[in-house]
């Protein structure tokens, strides 16, 4: 078995504040729009998606999204421009350096640049 394409859908409890944040901060293409959901095309997919979330616990289905860049420093320094505030300043790890943060829904984004 082979896959083509991998999607993650990421699930909002703010469509239009969570679009901004990926589109206007993180610089994100708009592939497809409609009314409750956006599907993003940056080598693969992530769908925006307002969901029924559980009420107890609304980070149950979170995910956590990794994304490579080649010059975390110059990634890091564009983000903080767009007014994006870290977690996580940008740190060697041992093999990579990685820097995090959230984004309006909560969910840990880390850049990774490997080493």
């Amino acid at each position: 078995m082979r896959f083509q394409r991998v999607v993650t859908m990421v699930l909002v409890l703010d469509i239009d504040r969570a679009l901004r944040f990926y589109r206007d901060r993180l610089g994100f293409t708009v592939q497809f729009e409609e009314e409750d959901w956006v599907v993003f095309e940056q080598g693969v997919g992530l769908m925006l998606s307002p969901e029924p979330l559980p009420q107890d616990n609304i980070f149950l289905n979170a995910i956590s999204l990794s994304l490579y860049v080649e010059d975390i420093s110059a990634a890091y320094g564009e983000l903080i421009d767009h007014g994006v505030a870290f977690l996580v300043v940008p740190t060697d790890v041992g093999g990579a350096t990685v820097a995090s943060f959230r984004d309006t829904e909560g969910n840990l984004i880390q850049l990774l640049q490997v080493n």
